[in-house]
């Protein structure tokens, strides 16, 4: 009975033996210094590993793949492509890692803390293929973008020339106390331009470059729905918006005079 009792610690104490030394350390780990763009992750599954830098909107960089064993309670992490070795083991909150040998992914000392992440570990060769999808998609789109700047610019370029009647600096006719100041420059060189200000300081709000169209029901400014129809009066010193739910009527400037004068540009504008 005693024989077959000791048999049995034996065999159970061997058991245990096995467990420690093949402990799974499958999972993600990530390291970062204030030296460092993004922390570095270690990510773990099975006897497989992979290095790689969490850049956050900059995506992810893969750093290398390491094959993964263990030893008396360490963990070895073999790079796939070099005679490089990591040594770690389990840090004393059992969830993260302490390395002991970090100095030779070129940091100054051996002894650092990856804390242990718990979304790992991660598929990387699938974070690497969105992340180049969305990369692709992304370079798409600007080019696209770029091809329709292009195409308005062209479009515009070749509509300047009709804006000739329509030349010169104009303010617009406030009809309420709260109204901006505003200023629309057209010009066939520069086309047109818009800038708002705030009526009592002159402090500016913002610069628009609309779109525009000179066609036989007069001067089109700006995009889709928002666009508005202006007719030039007869002395072509007045221009009107035809068809908008409030009068809107915009007055030219005295070529000779210059709107950086807060006076006169306020008093075109009306103060009220």
């Amino acid at each position: 009975m005693r024989i077959l009792l000791k048999s049995t610690v034996v065999a159970f104490a061997g058991l245990v033996l096995v467990a420690c030394a093949d402990e799974d350390f499958s999972g993600a780990y990530r390291f970062k210094d204030s030296k460092m763009k993004g922390p570095m992750v270690l990510n773990i599954h099975g006897k497989e590993a992979e290095l790689f830098a969490d850049l956050g909107k900059d995506g992810i960089r893969a750093l290398g793949k390491m094959r993964v064993s263990t030893k008396d309670g360490k963990l070895l992490l073999d790079d796939v492509n070099s005679s490089l070795r990591l040594a770690m083991k389990r840090n004393v909150d059992e969830r993260s890692l302490d390395c002991l040998n970090c100095k030779v992914l070129g940091m100054k000392t051996d002894e650092h803390v990856w804390e242990y992440d718990p979304k790992g570990p991660y598929n990387v060769d699938q974070l690497l293929q969105e992340q180049a999808r969305k990369r692709e998609e992304e370079m798409n789109a600007e080019l696209e973008r770029v091809r329709d700047e292009a195409m308005e610019q062209g479009r515009r370029n070749s509509e300047a020339p009709k804006l000739k009647p329509y030349e010169g600096d104009w303010v617009y006719q406030r009809t309420t106390k709260t109204d901006p100041l505003i200023i629309m420059g057209i010009w066939r060189e520069k086309q047109i331009r818009v800038w708002t200000f705030d009526f009592a300081n002159f402090n500016p709000r913002g610069k628009k470059t609309p779109g525009f169209e000179v066609a036989d029901a007069g001067l089109r400014i700006g995009e889709g729905a928002s666009a508005r129809v202006y007719t030039l009066s007869s002395d072509k010193k007045a221009l009107t918006c035809v068809g908008c739910n409030k009068a809107e009527r915009w007055v030219k400037a005295d070529p000779k005079k210059d709107l950086s004068d807060r006076h006169y540009a306020r008093k075109l504008a009306g103060n009220l």
